[in-house]
């Protein structure tokens, strides 16, 4: 019950996902980028927001007052794993894959930018957590 109330896990579940997400996303496009000229490769893209949007529709509320709307029961906030799934874009004319370089040169700088902001959110929590512990 303490941790829940210092650490609000949900909200430190999410974080660390968006930066496992990212992580694996960074790679992923790496990768795509690195085989932008093999033949037959196929583009590879995580897939996470998605899913975490599918499992927002389940959560379900805990009731900690009695005059509380009832909203269900708690439930343990399970977040997602990043998946990589292969792209199923056909390959433009001419060209020996469906690699878009410079869409995955800005899908790499959009990933940096996320990461960077995520990575501010979970310092900014541990900070207040500091703060309110001295």
């Amino acid at each position: 019950m303490l941790q829940k109330l210092l650490f609000g896990e949900r909200a430190f579940g999410l974080l660390k996902g968006g930066l496992d997400a990212g992580a694996v996303r960074a790679r992923t496009i790496s990768e795509n980028l690195a085989n932008v000229a093999t033949p037959g490769y196929r583009e590879k893209r995580v897939e996470f927001e998605r899913y975490i949007r599918e499992a927002q529709k389940s959560i379900s509320l805990e009731r900690t007052h009695g005059q509380h709307l009832a909203g269900g029961t708690a439930a343990e906030h399970n977040v997602p794993a990043p998946k990589v799934e292969v792209s199923q874009t056909a390959r433009p004319r001419g060209a020996v894959n469906n690699v878009d370089i410079e869409k995955e040169v800005v899908r790499l700088k959009q990933n940096e930018l996320h990461y960077q902001a995520i990575s501010q959110m979970l310092a900014n929590k541990y900070r207040g957590l500091l703060n309110a512990i001295r």
